[in-house]
């Protein structure tokens, strides 16, 4: 898998945000986005099951939370960019 970083922008709420994406694969070949908004600590989306969408699936405190309508929104564009 070739691994090359896709910058999109996003408007949500009026406000513009910059998104930078990285694709990886798993030990279980596994789609995995390492994901920064506005140069932020990166958060790692992934196919959640349960929501049925791509979704940040870390934990980490390091990453800080993030609005769900971000959440949905980022997924989103991740899933259409992989679906082409």
């Amino acid at each position: 898998m070739k691994t090359r970083t896709e910058i999109f922008e996003l408007t949500i709420d009026g406000k513009p945000l910059v998104v930078k994406a990285t694709p990886y694969q798993t030990l279980s070949t596994e789609t995995r986005f390492r994901v920064s908004i506005n140069d932020s600590p990166v958060h790692i989306f992934g196919w959640d099951k349960d929501l049925n969408r791509l979704t940040a699936i870390d934990s980490s405190n390091a990453a800080g939370t993030m609005a769900d309508k971000i959440d949905e929104a980022v997924g989103r564009q991740l899933y259409q960019r992989i679906a082409a």
